[in-house]
């Protein structure tokens, strides 16, 4: 059952960038060099927090003319198909890892998209503005048996 659900998390991950492609201007999907130049640039250790981070906006033309840390912003991805939810962001629900987190409460220019699949609508939102919205917060482990 736990496979089936990553496997529909990545669908619907894959919907929530065709429908940021199509709705956020700048919105780009970094591949792992250009990854690793703007986490140079905002002092963010790669190996670390590689899987952290879904898109970039850039405010700049393309990867080749981002200079500084004003010229993108990191975002996180977490989309949602729920009927119930009619005005994002509440009323959604979606697990994000403690690195995902603790990459999000460090820099300034990362930012939480949530992503209605079925409403072809997105918000952004701000370290601050997640915390202000958080109902309840459990932790769960991910557990990792080794190979023989």
């Amino acid at each position: 059952m736990g496979r089936e659900q990553n496997i529909k998390n990545l669908k619907t991950e894959k919907d929530g960038i065709i429908i940021l492609r199509s709705l956020l201007q700048g919105f780009d999907v970094p591949n792992k060099d250009q990854l690793k130049r703007l986490y140079d640039i905002v002092g963010v250790d790669i190996k670390k927090y590689s899987r952290s981070v879904d898109g970039v906006l850039l405010r700049v033309p393309s990867f080749d003319d981002v200079r500084t840390k004003e010229d993108f912003t990191l975002i996180e991805i977490k989309t949602t198909s729920s009927k119930s939810v009619k005005e994002l962001p509440y009323g959604v629900f979606f697990g994000f890892t403690k690195n995902e987190e603790d990459l999000f409460k460090s820099i300034d220019n990362y930012r939480l998209c949530i992503v209605h699949t079925l409403l072809k609508e997105y918000i952004l939102l701000n370290y601050n503005e997640y915390e202000s919205l958080i109902q309840n917060k459990r932790i769960q482990y991910q557990v990792n048996f080794k190979s023989k």
